[in-house]
């Protein structure tokens, strides 16, 4: 009986480790784990400056350099502001939609047929400003569709024990800077400060992004581990399934207060550091400029499905996107820097949990990795970082604004 079972754990733990990718390979060793959690611990001591804490008031490219572009409704109408001041409670600008006499639902629709210099030289020589107030503000590009990218960021993939970027859908209509989450009881929620990208026109091959304006905003792609462990196959992680429905919820995709069209984009995103901090205290921080694909290389991934159904969502097979250019107004959602809650199980709980699996004979009544999943759910429960009723959530951007989102009950 003691040789069966040790060929059962034997034989459990080499299968899931040559199986089971999502929680074995890919996994950091325990030095590099340890190190980072040394790293967030002492980043969470640390209280957020400037933007974050009000002290500095957040800072606007001139409109030469990028324009910045808020939406706000006024007499039924959207509204598009070309922000020239933000104080960090008001913004102050040009409506561009009253200039130009339109008032449509996006900000690139507004300026379409216009070249850059001549949206600035609109913005240059009219006097009239106008100011609002952030809570006033809508989300800075409507709609419910989107694409995302998961593990982006090298150190992010570590951290969830996955090793390369994979795309998926995200259907859920996007929410102001100035949000409240309602939190669902049986959720771990957890937090992505994100680069997020919109372009005026389909785009349907990557030489297109070098001849059109390229918008940038932030965006918190918030998660519910919770629905994400239940649904995903973590044998084929970068499959996508689970991470639309995990992702897809009323509330998890808030914008910044504005678009930003620069003149010059390449060198702009070198210069866009991500920050997220939870009840004053850093958790993530990274720059756009270490995204393992970059914005040419996306588009060029993103192009290759062609619409093609490759992902999961409410049970069933979804497109990434309709058609066979990326739509307009959708937002391309980059990935997020390391510091999010969830962390993969380390090798250490998987040989625990297969030793239990064995000793109390839960081969009997269930697969392994369903088994080990279910564990780490429990484990995770426990977790108390995850967001709850009461957390104030902080998501900014160099030059693109804050998210200000409070968890409520």
């Amino acid at each position: 009986m003691i040789r069966i079972l040790i060929s059962l754990t034997v034989g459990g733990m080499l299968t899931l480790l040559n199986t089971y990718p999502a929680f074995s390979e890919p996994l950091p060793d325990w030095e590099i784990r340890k190190s980072r959690k040394q790293q967030f611990s002492s980043n969470n001591n640390i209280l957020v400056k400037g933007i974050n804490s009000g002290k500095q008031a957040p800072a606007i490219k001139r409109p030469e350099e990028a324009l910045t572009l808020s939406r706000f409704s006024k007499d039924g109408h959207v509204h598009t502001l070309a922000v020239l001041e933000d104080d960090g409670i008001h913004i102050t600008g040009i409506d561009l939609s009253a200039e130009l006499k339109r008032y449509d639902r996006n900000s690139f629709d507004v300026i379409r047929n216009l070249t850059f210099d001549e949206v600035v030289k609109i913005i240059r020589t009219t006097s009239n400003k106008v100011i609002i107030s952030h809570k006033d503000l809508l989300p800075s590009v409507a709609g419910r569709e989107h694409l995302a990218i998961g593990i982006n960021y090298a150190e992010h993939g570590k951290e969830t024990g996955q090793v390369k970027p994979f795309m998926f859908p995200k259907f859920v209509s996007t929410d102001p800077a100035i949000h409240q989450l309602p939190y669902t009881r049986g959720w771990l929620l957890d937090h992505e400060v994100e680069l997020g990208i919109a372009f005026p026109t389909a785009v349907c091959s990557v030489a297109d992004i070098n001849h059109m304006m390229v918008g940038f905003l932030v965006v918190n792609d918030f998660t519910d581990r919770a629905t994400l462990m239940q649904k995903m196959d973590s044998r084929n992680v970068t499959g996508g399934k689970g991470f639309p429905d995990a992702k897809s919820k009323k509330g998890f995709l808030p914008t910044g207060p504005y678009i930003v069209v620069p003149k010059d984009w390449r060198a702009f995103v070198k210069e866009l550091h991500l920050q997220l901090s939870v009840n004053g205290h850093i958790r993530q921080s990274g720059s756009a400029k270490d995204m393992v694909w970059n914005i040419d290389k996306i588009i060029e991934q993103s192009l290759a499905v062609k619409g093609k159904i490759k992902s999961y969502y409410q049970g069933k097979m979804v497109k990434l996107f309709e058609g066979n250019c990326i739509p307009a107004n959708s937002i391309i959602i980059t990935g997020t820097p390391s510091g999010v809650v969830f962390n993969a199980p380390t090798k250490g709980f998987i040989f625990g949990a297969v030793m239990k699996y064995i000793f109390t004979g839960g081969f009997f009544r269930v697969k392994m990795h369903p088994y080990i999943l279910q564990q780490y759910l429990k484990k995770e429960y426990t977790n108390p970082r995850y967001l709850k009723p009461g957390d104030f959530v902080e998501s900014s951007i160099s030059f693109l604004g804050t998210i200000k989102t409070s968890i409520k009950d």
